[in-house]
């Protein structure tokens, strides 16, 4: 659970840096101007990889100071890789440097890696068993040099809309964590965690709306992380994962580069020549909203994230048919789509006619009803289970737990920030409550706390759906980040065995689920800071620590 911490610590770093970067880059210029190949419309920030790459390895270069973690020659080639890069980026974002120069200072950032950290694309698998396909190093340096050069540019490229190569970004280094800690590498667990922090707190900004870019210095760095922790654990000897599976984690920014990439050639075009050729674009085209365009790439990603996962000990053809057979429907669906003139989410401004089975009088009361029953019940329920539940001694959730709500206190004159701690605070303590009340049972009873845990999310999730229904299904606006937050729940029953132990996760996800709508609900709808609900995760927070130290 320390692990989950540096989350954490990486997240609050990143929002406390980016408003004042924001700040400055507006007084330095450092802005993107709205262009024909460019979907905003007004002048906006692109500071924000700055705050990302700070925000991720400020805690790591703190932890290995006061810890006895060896500085090994990879993490040092990538610091200087990453510096490299950086340097790049800033330029590129100030000078719109020509393409050829950003491609050098990634071959330059490349090779610090491959020379002085020894990664190395080396082994291909088994294709034909029992042997493994494994090329020498005329063959290999070149090979990784491209892979982790294209993989940088892949990235880059595929920052096309507000949250899109961020949440793809969350994406590829939640299944690296996940591999990284299913194959024991607790350094690679620990850089995905530090990095996926830092993308979850920039998100907050960079979400449509956006009201800050991470330009080309964030999303050189997350691909070219990207890329060099997928190969780092997939080709270390004494690992058993798959050697073909960064294709598959990495595979939908791979895919459209690659098909920009082809397009352009095959029309005798700048291969790196700013247009609209890429896959969000072609959504757009489609007649898909901005938000719903980012969706549907999110749910791309998040499948294949999910094969990598279940594939990671695969043979080499398996994982590369599947990926190819992925890409295949992927591209039938947009021909046909092209074909046939598919014009899917187009709005209509035609106006519903009023409902004659009800009057508006039982919509304002069902609504009324069902908002008043989720206001009560809802922070009952979270005190109930933290009086009953069998609290396990994980002190890091305690601290976590403590520091957000303390955040979340020295904010309350900010509503953003105070806003945005108060969910953090309310989702860790929902989800460790889950995880202390499955078959524990009170007084006696011939049933467990997950069984009322059943009763519970049930009622809170019929109430949550009434009072959408009274309100036509209009009342919470949603993000992409809100919808990153669904994904990681929905994703945590498929959660291998090995990660699983004693808890029932269907429980957990399906009472986060319920939690995530009607705890948004609330907080959108309660114009008071110190409600019920925020009274109600404090006096919780209050309880377990109290049960903790009597336990102690």
């Amino acid at each position: 659970m320390f692990y989950f911490f540096v989350i954490l610590i990486t997240f609050y770093l990143t929002l406390i840096l980016i408003p004042p970067l924001c700040r400055f880059a507006v007084r330095v210029s450092l802005v993107d101007i709205p262009s024909e190949c460019k979907i905003h419309q007004n002048i906006i920030p692109r500071i924000g990889g700055i705050g990302i790459i700070v925000g991720t390895l400020l805690p790591v270069f703190i932890w290995i100071w006061f810890s006895d973690f060896p500085l090994t020659n990879l993490f040092l080639a990538y610091f200087v890789g990453v510096i490299i890069l950086f340097i790049i980026g800033i330029l590129d974002d100030f000078l719109n440097l020509h393409y050829r120069y950003k491609l050098l200072g990634q071959f330059f950032a490349a090779s610090f890696v491959i020379i002085i950290g020894n990664v190395h694309i080396a082994n291909l698998g088994i294709w034909t068993a029992p042997n493994e396909i494994l090329l020498p190093n005329l063959i290999a340096i070149p090979l990784t040099l491209f892979f982790i050069v294209g993989v940088t540019n892949a990235l880059n490229l595929a920052d096309g809309l507000d949250g899109l190569a961020a949440g793809i970004s969350i994406f590829i280094f939640a299944s690296l964590a996940v591999i990284s800690y299913l194959d024991g590498r607790i350094d690679l667990l620990l850089s995905c965690f530090a990095i996926i922090g830092s993308i979850l707190a920039f998100l907050r900004y960079n979400s449509f709306p956006a009201i800050v870019f991470m330009g080309d210095t964030g999303s050189l760095f997350l691909g070219f992380s990207a890329a060099v922790i997928a190969i780092y654990l997939t080709q270390t000897q004494s690992t058993a994962l798959a050697k073909t599976l960064p294709i598959m984690i990495l595979g939908l920014p791979i895919l459209d580069t690659l098909y920009v990439f082809i397009v352009r050639i095959v029309r005798k075009e700048p291969p790196f020549k700013r247009d609209l050729k890429h896959l969000h674009y072609q959504l757009l085209r489609l007649g898909f909203s901005h938000k719903h365009a980012v969706i549907v790439i999110y749910l791309i990603q998040a499948f294949l994230v999910y094969l990598s996962i279940k594939m990671r000990y695969f043979t080499e053809p398996w994982i590369v048919l599947t990926y190819c057979s992925v890409i295949f429907c992927i591209f039938l669906l947009l021909f046909l789509a092209k074909r046939f003139s598919w014009n899917i989410f187009v709005e209509k401004n035609i106006k519903s006619n009023e409902n004659v089975y009800f009057s508006k009088s039982f919509y304002k009361l069902l609504k009324k009803f069902s908002f008043t029953y989720i206001t009560i019940i809802l922070p009952l329920g979270i005190i109930g289970m933290a009086l009953f539940s069998q609290l396990d001694k994980m002190h890091s959730i305690i601290i976590a737990l403590s520091s957000t709500l303390f955040v979340a206190f020295l904010s309350r004159k900010h509503s953003g920030l105070f806003s945005l701690s108060m969910r953090l605070t309310s989702y860790i303590l929902i989800m460790y409550l889950l995880l202390s009340s499955q078959e524990y049972s009170i007084f006696q009873l011939p049933f467990s706390l997950r069984h009322c845990h059943h009763f519970f999310w049930g009622s809170i999730a019929i109430a949550v759906f009434l009072y959408l229904f009274a309100t036509r299904f209009e009342s919470l606006e949603t993000t992409p980040l809100d919808y990153i937050i669904l994904f990681i729940v929905l994703f945590l029953p498929f959660v291998p065995v090995d990660l699983i132990g004693k808890w029932h996760l269907g429980t957990v996800s399906g009472g986060l689920l319920v939690f995530f709508w009607s705890s948004e609900l609330l907080l959108r709808n309660q114009k008071k800071k110190l409600n019920f609900f925020s009274v109600g995760c404090s006096l919780s927070i209050l309880i377990i620590f109290i049960r903790v130290l009597i336990s102690d």
